[in-house]
């Protein structure tokens, strides 16, 4: 899974290591979301290229949807799974990045300018936050 390119520079600076963030977000998109039996092209989306914003995982499917896309999309069983999966799940990991990075966002503004400045520092996170996606 790798975070898209116009998210890196907000997951450098948002005070987590980006690999957590995008850890977090996986975590989220797959809670709730079922491998459908059709496939979806990934869409063309630039994604980030440092490998800290990438992360390596696995993701439990339904071997029956995943079975009806092969028939289709792969009958000779060539491909890697992940082509073959990524075109449903990118686009709700991606969201829930935004969505992360918009809660830290948040977060910093509650909690106010440390510096006396009024300028909100963003890799200021309060540890509550911190447990939180860490518990996503």
């Amino acid at each position: 899974m790798t975070a898209l390119e116009r998210q890196a520079e907000a997951l450098n600076a948002c005070g987590i290591n980006p690999a957590h963030v995008v850890r977090a977000a996986l975590r989220r998109a797959t809670k709730h979301w079922q491998l459908e039996p059709e496939f979806v092209p990934p869409r063309g989306d630039r994604t980030a290229k440092p490998s800290s914003l990438r992360m390596r995982t696995t993701v439990a499917v339904d071997e029956e949807a995943l079975t009806a896309i092969m028939a289709t999309e792969d009958p000779l069983d060539v491909c890697s799974k992940w082509s073959l999966i990524r075109g449903q799940l990118e686009p709700l990991v991606w969201q829930e990045i935004d969505r992360i990075l918009a809660e830290l966002d948040v977060n910093a503004e509650l909690g106010g300018a440390r510096d006396g400045s009024g300028e909100v520092e963003r890799n200021e996170v309060a540890p509550e936050t911190s447990e939180r996606l860490r518990d996503a």
